[in-house]
Order: C-alpha cells, then sequence, then structure tokens
C-alpha cells in the first residue's frame, strides 16, 4: 500500500498537482494519485480517497469497509458545486460508478455523469453503501440507459441521500431489480421528464424500499414511485410529488403520481406525503384499484391520512399554492428522515404557516426546507458620484417572518474595513476611483446571515456637462437620447421639453425616451439634466420630423383613353380630373402627405401646360408638362395630397389625355409591412451609360430589351431604393422605358418618347432584394440608355442610425422665369453658363435644407441642348437632368442638393434657352 496521511489518500490531476498512480508516496498531498480508481485500489477500512477538482475517469469500488471503519469517498464539495467529476468517455462502456461486490462504503460530493454509459451508477451485489450529496445525469446524447442508478438484485441495504438525480426521455432516475432489499432514498431530488411513461422510482420484487422526503419535479405528469411485485414492507412518507407545470400544464404523460401493486401493499406505509398534479387523471393505485381523489383513497385503504393533493390549473396557480402544503407538516419521527435537508440547512419553523408534523411540528415534506424569506437589498444615496463625496448605504429588506436581525455589517467595496452597526444605514467617503460592490450583511437572532449587494461607480470631479441626441425612429417618432451627459454624479433626473408645446416629460434618472409629434416640422427640443448633487444643466437640439418615402410602384392610377381612374375622355380646356390616391393601388389610406406620380400627357389638340396640385386648393401658377400637339410628354410630379385623398390635375387649352403611374408615397405614418425611408441625397453619380459601357455591356438596348445594372450607395448603410434620372437618346422608333424588377411585360412606363428624340425623366426605384439593382425595359425599337443616381432611400435602420431626411411638401412654387425676370436676369441663359438660384431661407423654405425637388422647364432652346442641375459651390456633374431639342418645350423634376450658401447652381450646354424653375418640396434633417 502507497504511504497515506493519517488515512486519508489524495487524488488530484490537475496539471500542478505533481500526481502518480506508481510512486511511492502516491496518495500524500505532495505527490497526489491521477486517478480515483488508483486510490480506491490502494484504500484499506476506514480509509479517505479525498478527490480534487477535476474530471476523472470511471470508478469501479471493489475495496469493502466494516461496519466501525467505512471506506470512505469524498469530493469534498457541496451538492451545488459538484466539483470533481466521475464519467465514462464517449466511445466507452460501462458505469460511471461502480459498487462492485463490496460493503461498508460512502461515496459524497461527486458529479456522476453517463455520457458514453450503460448507467450512471451501478450497484452489483453490495450491501450498507451510500451515495450521498452527489448528482447524476446531464447526458447529450440520444441514446440514454434505462436507469441512471441502477441497483441489482443481490444488493441490499443501499442508500441514496441528499443528491440529485436528473432522467431523461425513456429513464428511470432509480431501478431497483427483483431481490433488491432494504433501499433507502431520503432527501433526494429527482427531475424527470418521461416522454415514455417510466416513473422516476421504479421498484420490482424489492421488499424494504423506504422513499421518504424526496422531491419528485417533473414538467410531464407520469409516475413517480411505482413499487410493484413483492415489495413488501415499504414506507412512502414526507415526499413531495409535483407534475406538470403552473403556466402549460402537462408537458406529456397521464401516469398515476403514486402506484403500489397488488403484492407489494402487504406492510406498505403511505402518509404524510403530497402529490401535487396538473393532470386529472387518478392520484394513487393501490392494490390494482386506482383513485382520482385523496379522500376516496383514504377511505378505501386506510392510508394517507396525512397526505395531501392539489390539481393545479394551469395559468392560474402560483407557487405559493405548491409550495404552502408542504410547509411544517411532515413526520419527523419517519424512518432515515434526516435533521437537515438536501442543501445540509438546518430545519426552520416558518412562523406564518401552523405545524401540522410530529415531533417538532416543523419539518418540511420533500428534500428541500423552507428557510427565511427575509431578502436584502444594499441602497445607495448616489450610484456614480465623485471622488471626496459621502455615499450613504441603506437596507431595504422583506421580512415575512419579522426575524429579529441584531446586526448590520456593511463592506463598502474598497478595501476598507467593513463597518458593523446595528443601525441600518452606514456612511463613507470614497477616495479612489474606479467600479465598487457595495455588500450589506445582516445577521440574524438565530445566526443566520443575508446579504445584499449594489453596484458603485466612483469617477474624478467633473463639471457637469448635458448632451442631448435626438434621432428618428419611425414615422413622427424621434428618440431622446442622454446618455452622452458627463457628470462625477449619477443624474437624478431628465427632462425634456420637445418643443411642440406638449408637457415636458420627465424619465427619472433614465437617459433616453421616446416622443411621437403630431404635425411635420422643425421642432427645437430642450434638455434639463438635474444630478444627485443638485446641480442642473440645460441644452438644446433641433430635429426635422417629416414624411418617409415608400416606393410601391410603378401602378396605373390613371388612363383617360380607357377610363382607368377617371372618365374615359380627353381633358378639355380649364379642365380639372380630380384623381383618389390614398387608398387606392397600393397607398394607405391615412398618413400620406404627397404622392409622386409619373405623369404623361398625350393626343393634344393645342399648345398646353398640366399643373397637379391638392384637391380644391387653387391652381398654381407654376406647371408641371408642357407639350405641343402630337408631342408625348412625361415628367415625374410630386404633388401634395389632401386631406381627403385627391390630388388634381389642371389643363390649361385644348383636349388631352393625361396618364399617370404612382410610384411612391410620403407619410408620416409606417404602415404595416411598407418599406422605405428618409431620402439621402448626394451629388449626381452615374450608374448606367450603354453608350461606353458603363454598367452594362456597351449597345443600344432593343426592342423587348432590359438592361440590369447596380446601384452605387456610397456611405449609406442600407437603401431600400434609389432616385435615378433615366435618360434615352438616338431611338430608332417611338418607345417607353419601364422599370421591370420581375420579368413580365410592364403595364406601366416611366419614359415616353419619339424616334430620334432625346428626353429624360426622373424615377424611384425600389432595389432588388439581395442584389441592390435595377432593370430597366424598352418596348419597341433600340434606343441608348444613361441612368444618373441623384439620391437613395434608406431602410428603416438606416434612418434610425441618423441617415436621411424627411420630406415636406409645399404648394407648387414658381422661383425662377427667366422670360420674365423672376429670380433671375430677364435673359436666356446662354451657352456653357450657369445660373445660381437661392433656395434656402426664400420663398417658404427654411434655412438648412439638404435637398429640393424642382420642376425644372427648358423654354424655346436655340439648339438641342441639356440643363444640369447640382449644389452650388460643386463640381458641374456629368449627368444631365433636363434634354430637349431646339425649339421645344419640356419640364423634368429634379431631385438637387443645396449648397453651403442655400443655393442651387443650373447650366446650360449649348445655345441658349429660357428656364423655369418651380419648387415642389423640400428635404431637411
Amino acid at each position: 500500500m502507497a504511504f497515506a496521511d493519517s488515512g486519508t489518500l489524495y487524488v488530484n490531476n490537475a496539471a500542478s498537482a505533481n500526481c502518480s498512480d506508481s510512486a511511492a508516496d502516491a496518495g500524500t498531498r505532495a505527490q497526489p494519485y491521477c486517478s480515483v480508481q488508483a486510490a480506491v485500489n490502494a484504500a484499506q477500512p476506514g480509509d479517505t480517497v479525498q478527490v480534487a477538482d477535476g474530471a476523472y475517469g470511471p470508478v469501479d469500488v471493489k475495496t469493502s469497509g466494516t461496519p466501525s471503519a467505512p471506506l470512505t469517498i469524498t469530493g469534498g464539495g457541496v451538492i451545488s458545486n459538484f466539483i470533481p467529476r466521475i464519467f465514462v468517455p464517449n466511445g466507452s462502456s460501462g458505469p460511471s460508478l461502480t459498487f462492485d461486490h463490496v460493503h461498508n462504503v460512502v461515496v459524497s460530493g461527486f458529479d456522476i455523469g453517463e455520457t458514453g454509459a450503460p448507467t450512471a451508477v451501478a450497484v452489483t451485489g453490495s450491501s450498507d453503501v451510500t451515495l450521498n450529496g452527489s448528482r447524476t445525469g446531464g447526458s447529450s446524447q440520444l441514446s440514454r440507459p434505462p436507469a441512471m442508478v441502477a441497483v441489482d438484485g443481490q444488493s441490499s441495504r443501499f442508500t441514496l441521500s441528499r443528491s440529485m438525480v436528473w432522467a431523461d426521455r425513456s429513464q428511470t432516475a432509480v431501478s431497483l431489480a427483483s431481490g433488491a432489499s432494504g433501499t433507502v432514498l431520503t432527501t433526494n431530488e429527482f427531475n424527470y421528464d418521461g416522454y415514455t411513461g417510466q416513473p422516476a422510482v421504479s421498484a420490482v420484487d424489492a421488499p424494504g424500499t423506504v422513499v421518504v422526503s424526496n422531491s419528485f419535479l417533473s414538467g410531464g405528469c407520469n409516475t413517480a414511485i411505482s413499487l410493484t411485485g413483492s415489495s413488501t414492507g415499504s414506507t412512502l412518507e414526507n415526499n413531495a410529488v409535483e407534475l406538470g407545470t403552473t403556466n402549460e400544464g402537462c408537458f406529456y404523460g397521464t401516469g398515476i403520481p403514486v402506484v403500489i401493486g397488488p403484492a407489494a401493499v402487504s406492510g406498505a406505509k403511505d402518509d404524510y406525503n403530497t402529490v401535487e398534479t396538473a393532470s386529472t387523471g387518478a392520484l394513487y393505485s393501490w392494490a390494482g384499484q386506482s383513485y382520482t381523489s385523496l379522500s376516496a383513497f383514504q377511505a378505501a385503504t386506510g392510508q394517507g391520512a396525512h397526505d395531501s393533493s392539489l390539481r393545479f390549473t394551469p395559468g392560474t396557480t402560483t407557487r405559493d399554492q405548491i409550495q404552502t402544503p408542504l410547509i411544517d407538516s411532515a413526520d419527523t419521527n419517519a424512518p432515515d428522515e434526516f435533521g437537515t435537508d438536501l442543501l445540509g440547512r438546518d430545519r426552520v419553523d416558518d412562523p406564518v404557516i401552523p405545524n401540522t408534523g410530529t415531533g417538532v411540528g416543523y419539518y418540511d415534506r420533500g428534500a428541500a426546507e423552507y428557510q427565511d424569506p427575509y431578502n436584502l437589498t444594499a441602497t445607495l444615496s448616489a450610484a456614480k458620484l465623485p471622488t471626496g463625496a459621502t455615499e450613504t448605504v441603506g437596507v431595504k429588506a422583506s421580512n415575512p417572518w419579522n426575524t429579529q436581525v441584531t446586526s448590520y455589517a456593511f463592506d463598502f467595496g474598497d478595501g476598507s474595513a467593513p463597518v458593523v452597526s446595528t443601525s441600518p444605514t452606514a456612511s463613507h467617503v470614497y477616495t479612489t476611483t474606479g467600479g465598487h460592490n457595495v455588500t450589506v450583511t445582516a445577521t440574524m437572532a438565530s445566526g443566520a446571515t443575508h446579504s445584499g449587494g449594489a453596484p458603485l461607480q466612483v469617477a474624478a470631479p467633473a463639471q457637469l456637462i448635458p448632451a442631448l441626441t435626438l434621432s428618428r425612429q419611425s414615422g413622427m417618432t424621434v428618440l431622446a437620447n442622454a446618455g452622452n451627459t458627463t457628470d462625477a454624479w449619477n443624474l437624478a433626473n431628465t427632462t425634456v421639453n420637445f418643443g411642440d408645446g406638449t408637457i415636458p416629460v420627465s424619465f427619472g434618472p433614465g437617459t433616453f425616451t421616446n416622443h411621437t409629434y403630431a404635425k411635420p416640422g422643425t421642432y427645437t427640443a430642450t434638455l434639463t439634466v438635474v444630478d444627485a448633487d443638485g446641480q442642473s444643466a440645460m441644452v438644446t437640439q433641433t430635429i426635422s420630423v417629416g414624411s418617409a418615402l415608400f416606393p410601391i410602384g410603378p401602378v396605373r392610377s390613371l388612363d383617360t383613353r380607357y377610363g382607368t381612374g377617371a372618365p374615359k375622355a380627353k381633358v378639355g380646356p380649364r379642365g380639372v380630373v380630380r384623381l383618389k390616391v390614398a387608398g387606392v393601388n397600393g397607398v394607405p389610406a391615412t398618413g400620406i402627405t404627397a404622392v409622386t406620380l409619373n405623369l404623361t400627357a398625350l393626343n393634344a389638340t393645342d399648345s398646353t401646360w398640366i399643373a397637379a396640385y391638392p384637391d380644391a386648393a387653387p391652381v398654381p401658377t407654376a406647371s408641371n408638362l408642357n407639350l405641343t400637339p402630337g408631342q408625348v410628354t412625361p415628367n415625374l410630379v410630386t404633388v401634395p395630397v389632401s386631406a381627403d385623398g385627391y390630388i388634381d390635375l389642371y389643363n390649361f387649352t385644348g383636349s388631352v389625355d393625361l396618364v399617370a403611374d404612382v410610384e411612391d408615397y410620403y407619410s408620416t405614418a409606417i404602415a404595416a409591412g411598407a418599406h422605405g425611408g428618409f431620402l439621402a441625397t448626394q451629388a449626381p453619380a452615374r450608374a448606367l451609360d450603354t453608350r461606353y459601357g458603363t454598367g452594362t455591356l456597351k449597345g443600344k438596348v432593343g426592342p423587348g430589351g432590359r438592361v440590369t445594372f447596380s446601384v452605387p450607395t456610397g456611405s449609406v448603410f442600407a437603401a431600400s431604393a434609389v432616385v435615378l434620372n433615366v435618360t434615352e437618346t438616338d431611338a430608332t422608333a417611338s418607345s417607353y422605358i419601364a422599370v421591370d424588377q420581375y420579368g413580365g411585360q410592364p403595364t406601366s412606363s416611366v419614359l415616353n418618347f419619339s424616334a430620334g428624340q432625346t428626353s429624360s425623366n426622373q424615377v424611384v426605384v425600389p432595389l432588388a432584394p439581395g442584389t441592390g439593382s435595377v432593370t430597366l425595359y424598352n418596348n419597341a425599337g433600340s434606343t441608348d440608355l444613361v441612368a444618373d443616381v441623384q439620391g437613395l432611400v434608406t431602410d428603416e435602420v438606416a434612418a434610425q442610425n441618423g441617415q436621411g431626411a424627411p420630406y415636406f411638401p409645399v404648394a407648387p412654387t414658381r422661383i425662377v422665369d427667366t422670360r420674365t425676370g423672376l429670380g433671375a436676369p430677364k435673359a436666356p441663359l446662354g451657352a456653357k453658363s450657369h445660373l445660381v438660384v437661392k433656395v434656402a431661407g426664400v420663398n417658404g423654405i427654411p434655412a438648412g435644407v439638404n435637398a429640393v425637388l424642382v420642376n425644372l422647364t427648358g423654354i424655346n432652346p436655340t439648339a438641342a441642348t441639356y440643363v444640369s442641375a447640382y449644389a452650388d459651390g460643386g463640381t458641374l456633374p456629368i449627368s444631365s437632368n433636363l434634354n430637349q431639342a431646339a425649339g421645344t418645350f419640356r419640364a423634368v423634376l429634379a431631385l438637387v442638393p443645396v449648397g453651403t450658401d442655400g443655393s442651387i447652381d443650373l447650366y446650360n450646354n449649348v445655345g441658349s434657352t429660357n428656364i423655369a424653375a418651380d419648387i415642389e418640396g423640400y428635404y431637411t434633417n
């Protein structure tokens, strides 16, 4: 035998332990065994094998003790730690722990896994052996052993105590084979699922079985205890059976909680048990007869005189209702009843509940003794404070038992000596910065202690500097965040006046809150913060809330040629088409501020102009379309929507057909399932030019042809749609261009043109999911296509991260007309010249806007030319907005970023042309 220290053999397989299974002094503190098996093989009666933390292989105990000198194998921990682990590795066989034809052996304090094993604990041909204070279970395998603890028929007087046993699926927690006698199961917790209806404890022909003070817990409603065959002389007392959950009832199973077979009732005793179940089936089966009620069971068998039962209703039964029948109601004289519970805690008297047990009367049923519910929380006068300031620590306690507290110990967490006092408050001055955990420990008259803590931040002295960030969330809702406020104290109160006349919102010591504005506008919010030292400070922040853009189309909403959206007839001189847009064709019925239409005029009998405006408003002086007889003229228009959901289209003279396709809408609300956001403007960027192979292969798009190109998103976090200026040139036949994201024959156009014509139009296009691309379709002939990115529509996530600006529609307002000298010199704009137009801070447009929507009209140019619109101070882009032939009228909608000086530039390329510009709306943060 190896040398041992005072009858103790040590096991420690840590890398630093210097362990050995073969050295002459193996088993000492200086050189412990590496394996538990080696130490057990070397042990003698009366020895203790002390096992340190670690994971160890399976153990087969073949060494016995004597009644006066048992062999003890201990992990030395408590049940909540389960420190040393004994298990069978995957791929191996055999139990993790085997009592192999031995007697007088005690094993305690282990986590006994059954990974790879047919069972966790096997008791084979052994007597007077005990497994105490351990845990078994935890397999991750789908194929599980039939029993976690298996006792064979040649074993007697095996005791399982103060242990937790997990059984899963088809497992039984404890199985007693035919012939096993005198088994004691006391003060254990059995957690079992029992998908296949297996009981937690199963004994067949196992006389003298004692099942006392155990807790049976299962989400299912299967049998907890089954004693069948000749399992005579058994005792079932002080057990707590809880089947199902208070929230959801029985997950599975309808088994009877307690089953005592016909041959097992001889000498059997059932008393002081509590059965609580969500099942509506029988509670007991005794001698083959089932009983659905406790009273029927008691009357028929004379058993269970002090049993209690509860059928709980899921969702209405509380945990207190389940717990109450267990407290202070056990039989202290039951065999193998312990004076301490599963965790080694003393039995205590609950003064609120009458004592109904035997003896002292206050032992609880089940494995756990309900302890004093005294609960302590440490309170702080300030959760953050500067060095040199005084912190006052207090106590917030829940004390249902009115337990006497004899003293409080305050540990301030900074290394200073704890302060012990009979007072529930104490003060302390902190001199070092950093995080500290303040702990208060209350000592009760019984000697028991209860602790509670609170985190404290100690900072260097600093000035209170408020900081307010406003960010749009969705619709008209903004998030006000004061989290970047700096101070050496924590905030005691935070208040925001959102600047819209509503009552200021106080959100206590918090740092953020949401607010929804009632109407679009630019608001100045004021943050007022007060810290725990009483200091206060204010700061303001401005934010604009308005409409978000939601692409939906294009969807045809009007065609006077066929009676779509209006009577089938041309619009005559001074005629008005009243068009319903809100609540139809995918546009929500409420919250709509404006819609964007691709408006096309055709079959005009005279030179005329078309204006789009809110229903019932006066006809504006600004036009959206200008055309001559026989001309097909499209233009994108963004129109404010009246309160009743209509817009009006006005024709000046002659008769004309009108076609309108809705491309998107602007809304202050977020409709369910809608995808859109705010507009992020940028300098124009060319994404497609078939003349030079930009974004695609070089070459015209033929009849029925499609071209797909990617859209650069730049710094936009996530885009849902793109604003494009689409230009066709050098067409061989009259045709139209459509957006085609899904294939098939498009039914709505974005640009209509004649052979040889160069024309352009703005379009808002949803980006193809996953690819961020756009597909354009040409109906007839062949034509070159050019597409310039003017802006991107963010998705909601990008919008909440501060990207993009909301839209504010205005009544169409003419700001430039070179024919009359409005907003510019009274003279055509010459070749290679540009016009600076002030847009911000005038005509009702606020200063600081990001971009404007401008309807540009070219009037009677002397040569075929193009006009580009861009931010003043920026670089002339290669892209154009307006393309037209000599002597024509042409209008186009342009999204134009605004320069830092509040102006935009209009550039004419060739010849000279008069220009009119009408503001339709603006974007601003």
